[in-house]
């Protein structure tokens, strides 16, 4: 479905990374800024779902460019502002997507799982911010915005190393939002609830769990990637900056004068002038 921001964002020739930038929320995140003039630079780890995410970006006219990248290795991440630098010479949006899909039980969850789930969503997002902030300080603007999920706020029973790595995900934005904001940097982390993509397509496959799921969205239906996408594309223009103050707002319904097609979410800006 597609989703359309009325309003002109100020988008036109800025450069944005977005990792997990090459399926799902990520894919249509670049997609849509590309459309706003964006120039994106798509971080992901799989390089032919990568170079056909740009490619298609290119194809409808945007700029787009893949940069292999494992954000939990931080000198991938150093690698991929550095070629995104050469490239484009700023930076002005950081869209941190990537990571893994839930796993394990209470009991069961392993080591292994912990690490995987720490080193793909917070270890990445902190790698990532860490490596841009500098840049941005230096222009004293920029746009960073994190995923974030529900379960940072009302954690479930059954997957603990996500919940905790979304938690950490959650206190570390608003601690980056508190240093950065005396450099004109807006942070904010966008925590959908349940969204149709690829990492979310078995688990809603098994028997009863989407039924179980739509009886909790009162608009009775799954989110979709461009929902999301549109909300980051909001807070990544000039017109999500706000006066200066100490601002946090929670929103469990998009407000429908934004989006054509509102969806149950929650977005909080840790935003600090």
């Amino acid at each position: 479905m597609a989703v359309k921001l009325h309003m002109n964002l100020e988008l036109a020739g800025k450069v944005a990374i977005v990792t997990g930038g090459d399926s799902g929320i990520g894919a249509a995140v670049c997609r849509m800024l590309a459309e706003e003039g964006v120039r994106v630079v798509i971080a992901d780890r799989r390089d032919e779902k990568g170079t056909a995410a740009a490619l298609a970006i290119q194809q409808r006219g945007g700029t787009g460019m893949f940069v292999r990248t494992d954000v939990s290795r931080r000198a991938e991440v150093n690698a991929l502002i550095a070629t995104t630098l050469q490239a484009y010479g700023q930076v002005d949006i950081l869209c941190n997507i990537a990571g893994p899909g839930a796993q394990g039980g209470q009991l069961e969850t392993t080591e292994a799982e912990l690490d995987r789930q720490l080193n793909g969503h917070l270890k990445g997002v902190f790698h990532c911010t860490q490596e841009v902030l500098p840049h941005m300080m230096q222009r004293r603007s920029g746009k960073i915005i994190n995923m974030g999920s529900l379960t940072a706020y009302g954690a479930t029973g059954d997957i603990p190393a996500y919940c905790a790595a979304f938690g950490g995900i959650l206190a570390y934005s608003k601690s980056v939002a508190r240093f950065a904001a005396a450099y004109n940097i807006n942070v904010n982390t966008v925590s959908p609830g349940t969204i149709a993509t690829p990492m979310t397509a078995a688990w809603l496959s098994q028997p009863g769990v989407k039924e179980a799921v739509l009886r909790q969205i009162p608009l009775g239906r799954l989110g979709e990637p461009e929902d999301v996408a549109a909300v980051y594309v909001f807070l990544a223009g000039l017109r999500s900056s706000t006066p200066s103050r100490r601002h946090r707002y929670h929103c469990q319904r998009w407000a429908s004068a934004l989006l054509t097609a509102p969806h149950t979410t929650r977005l909080r800006r840790h935003v600090v002038w």
